[in-house]
């Protein structure tokens, strides 16, 4: 095994998602577990693993992407598609994108409440899991908030005999979720030394201010872009924005001052160095600050197998088709924009396939397999025919044809690697893994790395009116990454440079919403691919656009928060529905 893991198959077995520990003879009392470092490390085990890092391990690890316009899934009938393709109103509810986990937290109260009056427990491992146990509730709690907005803050385990008032309890404000997060993630931090163990999957000092970091951040840009909503739950006073910076600003830098992590810079090649974070673990990588760990078999997950383009040994792959229009954001590493007049992808065009995509910022390349790059040693092919010298065309994925430098290329790619936008998802994906199959890859899901630290320290350095920090952090990661310094700090700038640097990393999609600029990249767009056609003669690629999906995406400013279901609505007479969905 290659690092901690946290009983997982113990917990599974001792855990059912909804009822912790029944009472029946047959199982174990939740009365004895905090009497045994096994069981509580079991327990805890479970809400670790019933927390919402990744959000599947399966083809819906693709659900962010999909609906911040990223990459897509292979097919509509695949959950992350249908997530933004699908109406949202009260009728319909939160759908996919849901996060209503209380019952995790009614587990973490439970641990709260029961574990102090352990009579075999020592009382600094009681502190200990204490904290961990409010950091996940903390967490949970963000989660549920970037969602919803405001949402009852429940601090004991309710039983259905306590009075109508504590049971059906009204949604809090969003500022006091907020609050609670940050006070939370406060009161533990001096429970934990300055071990680090968050790249082992056990949350640390560290992970706590990567919280603070992160949802401050977020606390901040709903005050400054947004303003309170209609029912006064969702929203927070723009008078509030700064100090939620100050905080974002004060635990990033906490962390950045620690020097206990560094951006990895390894290797003097940008594109392997920058793909390496993602498949070194454990305290090999100086970048992780918190990881999810995953284990072939153990506890394994199925990226390789809806990633790899066909052809190189996965029964399912090419499942994630990156869109074009996400790909224009990479510039070129001698400082031209990335988006090239679209105009001129035309029939009449010839494009240099090294220029179009080779010379493009590294982290592109690490990130999105496009064509003639490199994998597993091989060049992966993208085009749909072959334009012969004599202007005749020929589409057979069988039969090969020899280029100008003498190598040997397919007329025509495999049809799932071209059949959406000609261009795969590549970040994360690991080329040594001899058995890309269901359950068995094991590359860890970094919940919170060092260079979202700089970027969350950049952005809340900039609003604060400290440019110059600002500037450093994001040339920091510009260096790292091969790309030219910038020479002034601005909001695109550094909005851009987020959106490259945490590509498929789960955060584009909600740093949209907390920008309040979705509607701009989201509603009443259809999203383009790309269509290679290679020329013979010139080794040269026509390349014209493509829709990339079956319909025009839709995103109205009430999706800034998801509807609650009617059902939810009904079963609690203190609700109230989010502004935009009211009946």
């Amino acid at each position: 095994m290659k690092k901690i893991l946290y009983i997982f198959s113990l917990s599974l077995l001792l855990f059912s998602c909804d009822d912790q520990l029944t009472k029946d003879a047959n199982f174990i009392s939740e009365n004895v577990v905090f009497e045994s470092e096994a069981l509580t490390e079991a327990y805890v085990a479970s809400l670790y693993n019933r927390s919402e890092f990744q959000i599947s391990a399966s083809q819906n690890m693709g659900m962010w992407a999909a609906v911040g316009a990223e990459h897509i899934n292979f097919a509509n009938w695949q959950t992350p598609n249908n997530a933004f393709l699908r109406q949202y109103t009260e009728a319909t509810g939160p759908g996919p994108l849901d996060h209503w986990e209380y019952a995790l937290n009614r587990d973490i109260n439970y641990l709260l409440e029961n574990i102090e009056t352990s009579e075999t427990l020592d009382q600094n491992y009681i502190q200990s899991k204490k904290a961990e146990a409010r950091f996940l509730r903390a967490y949970n709690y963000f989660e549920m908030a970037k969602r919803f907005g405001g949402v009852p803050i429940i601090t004991k385990v309710q039983s259905q005999d306590d009075p109508e008032e504590e049971l059906y309890l009204p949604r809090n404000t969003e500022q006091e979720v907020y609050d609670f997060i940050y006070n939370e993630a406060q009161a533990i931090l001096s429970d934990f030394n300055d071990v680090k163990s968050g790249a082992n999957g056990r949350v640390d000092k560290y992970t706590v201010l990567m919280l603070q970091s992160r949802a401050m951040l977020y606390a901040a840009s709903i005050a400054r872009n947004g303003g309170i909503g209609p029912n006064g739950v969702t929203g927070i006073d723009a008078s509030l924005a700064n100090s939620y910076f100050q905080k974002s600003y004060d635990a990033s830098k906490a962390i950045m001052d620690s020097g206990m992590f560094s951006l990895m810079d390894s290797d003097s090649d940008k594109v392997v160095n920058y793909a390496s974070i993602f498949l070194t673990e454990g305290d090999s990588n100086p970048e992780t600050i918190f990881a999810e760990v995953w284990e072939p078999v153990i506890r394994g997950h199925s990226l390789d197998l809806y990633a790899y383009p066909q052809g190189f040994g996965a029964s399912w792959n090419s499942n994630f088709p990156v869109l074009y229009d996400f790909v224009e954001l990479f510039d070129f590493t001698d400082g031209r924009s990335g988006k090239i007049d679209r105009s001129l992808l035309t029939a009449s065009n010839e494009w240099d396939i090294n220029d179009f995509f080779g010379n493009r910022d590294p982290r592109f390349r690490a990130s999105v397999f496009y064509p003639e790059c490199e994998f597993k040693g091989e060049p992966v092919w993208f085009h749909r025919r072959t334009v012969l010298a004599n202007g005749s065309t020929v589409n057979s994925t069988n039969a090969t044809e020899t280029r100008l430098d003498g190598t040997e290329m397919p007329q025509a790619s495999q049809p799932r690697n071209r059949r959406n936008t000609s261009l795969l998802r590549r970040k994360k994906v690991d080329g040594d893994n001899p058995n890309p199959a269901a359950g068995q890859s094991g590359q860890d899901y970094i919940v919170f790395r060092y260079g979202e630290t700089l970027m969350n320290f950049a952005e809340a350095a900039f609003y604060l009116g400290k440019t110059d920090e600002a500037l450093d952090a994001i040339n920091q990661i510009r260096d790292r990454a091969g790309m030219p310094l910038r020479t002034v700090a601005t909001e695109d700038n550094i909005r851009h440079e987020r959106q490259v640097e945490l590509c498929f990393e789960d955060h584009r999609f909600w740093d949209l919403i907390r920008w309040r600029i979705a509607p701009q990249y989201l509603d009443n767009v259809r999203t383009r691919g790309l269509v290679f056609d290679y020329k013979l003669a010139t080794d040269t690629y026509i390349i014209t656009l493509k829709n990339a999906e079956t319909q025009v995406r839709s995103f109205g400013p009430e999706r800034y928060y998801l509807p609650f279901s009617s059902s939810l609505l009904g079963d609690n007479p203190n609700f109230v529905q989010n502004p935009g969905y009211e009946q």
